[in-house]
């Protein structure tokens, strides 16, 4: 179950956090490699089951218990192991800053870090598990309940980061900007991951409710990429997935990603990767 459309915001300090989704879902189909925009945040606990991350070309093993953040600019893909798929609870968050805002040392090491990886400390769970319970019952003054939780569960990361030397910092906190529309971004990334074969930039443009231009205009501030370049880089990474997973045949994978023939896609993967997708399998 994954939950939107929150209209939940709240401040820590000079921060203001809004909250775009709370999810507890198992993680069955592949996440193709993606990056979250400027100020975005995505915690991530896993339960149950087992898989593999990969942030940043360096793969990490999951297990229960893991917990992992990924941050602005963090490239990640998340495959499950198929006899034990992952069960994910998951927050995705963006922060404002004001500039003469501040922080706290502690608030600042959450802000600061764009990415994490490693076994959380029990109360993570436990802090995950209210919020969904939270969600799931919505009693009154649940909006409150859910803020209260929320700043909880960044305090305890925030001390989970302090506790670890094995951690990779990725970015520069000063490159982060304010966003005119948070839930714009997280449109943004589900289209990719989810509609890569089909999505347009009109599509896309229509959901945002923008023009072309400014969709474009978007892409090219917070991503550094056009829209065909980042249609490609969905599509391709969905295709290495495909690919590794031994299941389809060629035709069959250049089929489900919208090439028009094996030939096309076969050209398209051999001009992205500098090597024939038959040479991309486990």
């Amino acid at each position: 179950m994954k939950y939107r459309d929150l209209n939940l915001t709240f401040p820590m300090e000079d921060v203001t956090f809004t909250v775009l989704s709370i999810s507890n879902e198992l993680m069955v189909q592949p996440i193709p490699k993606h990056s979250h925009s400027r100020n975005s945040y995505e915690l991530h606990y896993i339960s149950y089951g087992y898989g593999t991350l990969i942030a940043d070309d360096v793969r990490y093993e999951v297990t229960p218990g893991t917990f992992y953040m990924t941050g602005p600019g963090v490239f990640h893909e998340q495959v499950s192991r198929p006899d034990e798929p992952m069960r994910e609870y998951g927050v995705y968050l963006k922060v404002s800053l004001p500039r003469r805002g501040t922080a706290s040392p502690l608030l600042r090491a959450f802000l600061d870090r764009f990415f994490w990886f490693g076994i959380a400390d029990i109360e993570v769970y436990e802090l995950m598990k209210k919020l969904i319970a939270e969600l799931e019952q919505r009693p009154e003054g649940s909006g409150l309940m859910l803020s209260a939780i929320l700043q909880q569960l960044i305090i305890r990361i925030a001390r989970e980061y302090d506790k670890t030397a094995q951690s990779k910092s990725a970015g520069d906190a000063t490159s982060r900007s304010r966003v005119p529309d948070d839930r714009t971004y997280l449109t943004i990334e589900e289209a990719f991951l989810y509609n890569y074969r089909d999505l347009t930039l009109e599509s896309l443009a229509a959901l945002l409710g923008l023009s072309k231009r400014q969709t474009e205009r978007l892409l090219i501030k917070h991503y550094n990429k056009t829209f065909q370049q980042k249609k490609k880089e969905a599509r391709m990474s969905a295709a290495c997935i495909l690919l590794q997973s031994g299941e389809q045949s060629i035709a069959s994978i250049a089929e489900e990603l919208g090439y028009s023939s094996p030939e096309h896609f076969a050209h398209a993967f051999k001009n992205y990767y500098h090597l024939p997708p038959s040479a991309y399998t486990t």
